[in-house]
């Protein structure tokens, strides 16, 4: 093991910016994509964060297009999200990178069974005023999150995927994410689709995916449930700033609204009764004594 380890460090070493190491086994992958993830959560250099992302990134574009690695497991690397369709037909992997207190970015792709691996590109810190509601996007427009959830639908048998997801943002907002997966005749994913179906409260056109953003102090539920077959979420109010320089924001209001599954669509309901909603994010990725999670906080914080 400490042999391991030594060659190891010695790889890391020698890993250039952006780059990832050729010819590793996929236990050694596992364990270098690890260190990476380490040094993205606790290292306090900017700089350092940013490298380790884009080999991170590297790596999973070298390796994963590979059609053998689509059954492997990742056990020792528990920084990223990893979420498969009921069918296995392709697995997304999405991962955080702290920048600075103001900035998040996210990193990730979807590897395919068939073979391939399509990477994203991460526009979301682009997205300042949530203009991107009403576009259907590409992968090099991807609208960045860390997904804990993913749901297979379908409508007039042509299968997409709801996600759920988290955008750190900013300081002092953060943000979760409804987002659509579809792919185009070629097989390439496109984020955004017409499914959502407005109730009489809303107002303009209908939107291909909701962004929604809270202040970070506290913290807005999105989550499924099973028992409504209904996505169920805090609704938000707005309200002047809470500290210096934060600017308006939104805060839940103690209601729930939700997105009912009915025939291959999400109809909105913008308000629902009482109801108590369990608080299921992605649970925290701890191994053996390690005191952080994929979100880079200390256990039990």
């Amino acid at each position: 093991m400490k042999f391991l380890n030594a060659i190891l460090a010695f790889i890391l070493m020698q890993t250039s910016y952006g780059q990832s190491p050729l010819g590793l086994s996929w236990s050694e992958l596992d364990s270098y994509l690890d260190n990476q993830g380490k040094i993205i959560l606790t290292d306090t250099l900017a700089s350092n964060r940013a490298d380790a992302a884009k080999n991170i990134a590297s790596a999973f574009e070298t390796y994963l297009t590979d059609k053998s690695t689509f059954s492997k497991k990742f056990v020792t690397s528990k920084f990223f999200s990893i979420l498969y369709p009921a069918d296995s037909s392709f697995r997304i992997i999405t991962g955080q990178h702290f920048v600075n207190d103001n900035e998040y970015r996210y990193y990730g792709g979807i590897q395919y069974a068939k073979g391939g691996y399509t990477a994203f590109t991460d526009r979301s810190y682009e997205n300042n005023e949530e203009g991107t509601n009403y576009d259907e996007l590409r992968a090099d427009e991807w609208q960045g999150a860390l997904y804990y959830k993913l749901f297979d639908c379908k409508i007039k048998s042509e299968p997409y995927y709801l996600l759920l997801g988290f955008n750190g943002y900013q300081f002092f907002n953060k943000r979760k994410i409804i987002d659509v997966l579809s792919f185009d005749v070629n097989g390439q994913p496109i984020f955004g689709k017409d499914v959502f179906l407005p109730d009489s409260t809303d107002n303009g056109d209908t939107e291909l995916r909701y962004i929604f953003t809270h202040s970070a102090d506290v913290s807005m539920k999105l989550n499924f449930d099973p028992a409504e077959n209904m996505i169920v979420l805090d609704h938000l109010m707005q309200m002047k700033a809470i500290y210096d320089g934060q600017g308006e924001t939104s805060v839940p209001d103690g209601s729930y609204e939700g997105f009912k599954y009915k025939k291959g669509k999400w109809q909105h309901v913008s308000v629902l009764a009482q109801k108590s909603l369990d608080n299921i994010e992605v649970k925290p990725i701890l191994n053996g004594d390690r005191e952080i999670n994929i979100f880079g906080k200390n256990k039990g914080k």
